[in-house]
């Protein structure tokens, strides 16, 4: 696959004097958001479709390759938890929002998975990876400004 083209956002004045802006579309991940990049024929499947394009970004391509291996992936974000944790719950598998203390207030910043030593804590943005063999691990997601982490 051919790396994509990153055209810059192009500012300008036209001929009645006004500042114009020439915006390129760019691509983002469909995993964690990232943009990769200018759009082109491949982010559209035959049917209309967007493409999976996850394997093209650097905090993503790793969770397709567990996914490949068999494993069964999450993003847990706040907004994704309650889905997560249905899930997990399906699996007969304990879960619980994992709280610090963030600016003075004690705050939910993840899910805390299992019990005892093989527990594991994914923050908001990471990914929860359940491995073939039932176990669980955390991938980091990207860092992002106020991380408690």
């Amino acid at each position: 696959m051919s790396a994509r083209t990153f055209t810059p956002d192009v500012r300008s004045v036209n001929a009645e004097g006004r500042a114009v802006t020439t915006v390129h579309m760019k691509r983002g991940c469909n995993g964690c958001g990232t943009l990769l990049g200018d759009i082109d024929d491949r982010d559209v499947d035959d049917r209309g479709n967007l493409t999976d394009v996850r394997a093209e970004c650097p905090n993503c391509a790793p969770v397709v390759e567990l996914e490949k291996a068999g494993c069964r992936t999450w993003r847990v974000t706040e907004r994704s938890v309650s889905n997560v944790d249905r899930e997990l719950d399906r699996l007969n598998v304990f879960a619980k929002g994992y709280w610090q203390e963030v600016g003075g207030k004690l705050t939910v910043v993840g899910l805390r998975v299992g019990i005892g030593q093989t527990r594991v804590v994914a923050y908001w943005g990471d990914w929860l990876v359940r491995h073939p063999d039932g176990h669980f691990t955390v991938l980091a997601g990207p860092q992002q400004a106020g991380d408690p982490r």
